[in-house]
């Protein structure tokens, strides 16, 4: 199955929505009239205005007993709203399914031993790049990046709340913390990626523009200079990238008073530089470490992450979340658990985003089921090797760059 035309009836569609804002959203066969409710976990709802949210509830809020007594409260409409989108029917049934049987079976529970394994390897990690950092700086560097990606992979499990009790603190630890970020900013983001996974215009891990693009629409926004050489660009770039990313993550903590997280942040800056100075290392080594250290995690996550889902098709607003979970997304190396750490478990992306709390060792026994809910609804399924991952991404950037290049420029020539 695949989405042709996605873009073109995304437009329109976003144009409709644009007239007239929809107050409503369908959860479990109910219209719910949210126009006066005010979304603890931010304006994430926005984007189930006017369509089936069943299974965004289902897979944000499956661990909260709380969010099940809002809900309850919400006014249901009596009659059937105007302009209901066609969407696909039985999938947020057939997920909810699922969702319940990997309850059943244990799959959400924490796993604490495997998690406190992993989170103290990189601690130490880390102490040893700081004891390395006088004599061999950008080794030392490279050492702290790979941690600090490894670092926002742990956050990662916090803001999805496996961890259980102890989830937003050990976000904070590993995000604010021992990496410098803000994890509000992370998960008012990364929310938005899970509801609308490779939605152009409302998943914000799309916007690489105007430095890189993966389709036609995206690249109207990137130079033609910049869309020419992109395939070899995007790792350097990402090193560069980090540092954007850097500034807006501090803007948006300082603007929405996050006093804590800015703290955290300051903590991070005071941490390591007493630990450069106990170590000797002189201001230029600790620059160089440092400095160092922040691009090659910009990197390492970018590479990471864009080999799941960066080269995939672009879906429209309207898919299911069974659909954006399976189009959107690519696996590769699933059944490797040495795949699964040193990525962070996004190789596994498929299964994550189908049950995006439960903890990421786990996520490897539901691939069964996964591949039969995607057969039962004739959608993709897609798993590669990791050298078949790095061709799609790459490849995706050049074929995407030389195609429009190659457009604008036969557009620009004069006719005979």
């Amino acid at each position: 199955m695949g989405f042709a035309g996605a873009d073109s009836k995304q437009g329109k569609a976003d144009a409709a929505a644009k007239k007239e804002k929809p107050t409503w959203t369908k959860i479990r066969g109910k219209y719910y009239d949210v126009r006066h409710f005010k979304h603890p976990g931010g304006n994430v709802i926005d984007l189930f205005l006017g369509m089936d949210g069943t299974s965004g509830f289902d897979s944000f809020h499956g661990h909260n007993k709380k969010a099940e007594t809002i809900l309850r409260a919400l006014p249901v409409m009596k009659t059937v709203p105007e302009n209901v989108p066609k969407q696909a029917e039985g999938h947020p049934e057939e997920l909810a399914k699922y969702l319940k049987k990997w309850r059943d079976e244990g799959l959400f529970e924490p796993v604490p031993f495997q998690a406190g394994a992993y989170g103290g390897t990189i601690v130490a990690l880390i102490c040893l790049s700081v004891y390395m950092a006088p004599q061999y700086p950008v080794l030392a560097g490279l050492l702290v990046g790979t941690c600090w990606a490894h670092c926002g992979f742990l956050q990662h499990m916090g803001g999805h709340r496996e961890m259980g009790a102890i989830s937003f603190p050990w976000q904070h630890f590993f995000e604010g913390l021992c990496k410098g970020g803000s994890a509000s900013w992370w998960r008012n983001r990364h929310n938005k990626h899970h509801a609308k996974t490779n939605v152009i215009g409302e998943d914000g891990d799309l916007r690489t523009t105007p430095f890189f693009a993966w389709d036609a629409t995206l690249a109207q926004q990137v130079p033609d200079w910049s869309l020419k050489t992109q395939a070899f660009t995007f790792l350097p770039a990402l090193g560069a990238y980090v540092f954007v990313f850097a500034y807006t993550v501090r803007k948006f903590a300082i603007a929405k008073k996050l006093w804590f997280e800015v703290f955290l942040m300051f903590a991070h800056y005071g941490v390591f530089a007493l630990g450069l100075m106990a170590s000797g290392a002189s201001l230029s080594a600790g620059m160089t470490y440092y400095c160092t250290g922040y691009a090659w995690q910009g990197i390492y996550l970018g590479f990471f992450f864009g080999l799941s889902h960066f080269a995939v098709e672009r879906v429209p607003s309207t898919a299911s979340w069974l659909e954006s979970s399976m189009c959107g997304t690519v696996n590769w190396a699933g059944s490797s658990a040495f795949a699964g750490y040193i990525s962070g478990f996004l190789n596994i992306q498929i299964e994550h985003h189908m049950a995006p709390q439960m903890p990421m060792e786990n996520l490897r026994k539901i691939r069964g089921d996964c591949k039969a809910m995607a057969k039962k609804f004739g959608l993709p399924y897609r798993e590669l090797s990791f050298v078949d991952a790095v061709v799609l991404m790459m490849g995706g950037l050049w074929k995407t760059g030389q195609e429009v290049s190659e457009r604008c420029t036969s557009y620009r020539t004069p006719l005979d």
